[in-house]
């Protein structure tokens, strides 16, 4: 077991290999979701969160929060709907 590096909690279950400087590490897989797609605040209301005052992509939740909740909302809406809308934002 690791520290995720995207997110920095530990790595338990269902992660993928990462390629980092230091080598070979694993991380969540929701977690390299988020760093796709953005953080779910990004998602859902762009304009409102990922402008001033707030710069908050992850809409006041912790990385991995905002990660599994971008994978239960593509689970939802479908990659093609979300990939469409980020490309928008």
């Amino acid at each position: 077991m690791n520290d995720c590096p995207l997110c920095g909690e530990i790595v338990v279950r269902d992660s993928r290999p990462l390629g980092t400087r230091e080598g070979i590490v694993q991380a969540h897989r929701e977690c390299m979701l988020r760093d796709v797609m953005g953080g779910i605040g990004h998602l859902i209301a762009h304009e409102y969160w990922c402008g001033e005052p707030r710069n908050d992509p992850d809409a006041g939740l912790t990385r991995h929060q905002s990660a599994r909740l971008v994978d239960a909302y593509l689970h939802i809406v479908g990659i093609g709907a979300a990939a469409k809308q980020t490309a928008n934002a």
